[in-house]
């Protein structure tokens, strides 16, 4: 049995950093869900969900101070593609 489905993931930038998706670890300690969220972090069902979680993240990056290097931090939705493949019991 295997699925597989479009979702809006967020990519991170910042300055001299390579780009990359955000995922788990971007809340390792939060227990909070948010709007849109289906079963992964950072993974949203619609790609204005994903917008609306990007533009308030980049206007905090954009409101701290000058000498602050969060604030060359960048968020913005991409499309990703969740595809699971069940494996059936004994066969791993």
């Amino acid at each position: 049995m295997t699925w597989n489905r479009k979702l809006w993931g967020v990519e991170f930038s910042s300055a001299g950093r390579s780009r990359f998706l955000i995922g788990s670890l971007w809340h390792r300690d939060s227990k909070e869900s948010y709007e849109g969220a289906p079963t992964r972090t950072l993974l949203f069902c619609t790609r204005a969900q994903a917008r609306a979680w990007c533009a308030g993240k980049n206007a905090e990056s954009a409101a701290r101070d000058s000498t602050d290097i969060c604030r060359s931090w960048h968020f913005r939705p991409v499309r990703v593609r969740e595809t699971v493949r069940l494996i059936p019991k004994g066969a791993a």
